[in-house]
């Protein structure tokens, strides 16, 4: 994170590296999605948060990866492009 970033950080804002978390958007069987910010660009993102604890089987984990692998290759107006996976 950078210092402009560091700066702009108050004790209840939620970051994840240089995203800073918003509000719940929506919500799935793994997790939730919410608004955020990319502060290094101020560009407003989705982030999806996958709770490990919901994840039980080997079939979760194929489904999740197969949506990862399915998303980062589109490349399409209406379909949310996958920047970054941590």
């Amino acid at each position: 994170m950078d210092e402009a970033a560091k700066k702009k950080q108050t004790k209840h804002e939620k970051r994840i590296g240089d995203y800073l978390i918003k509000h719940t958007i929506g919500k799935g069987t793994f997790g939730k999605v919410k608004i955020g910010e990319h502060t290094p660009t101020n560009e407003n993102v989705a982030i999806k948060i996958l709770e490990k604890d919901k994840i039980i089987d080997k079939d979760d984990i194929i489904r999740i990866e197969r949506e990862m692998k399915i998303s980062g290759s589109l490349n399409n107006l209406n379909v949310v492009k996958i920047f970054e996976v941590n």
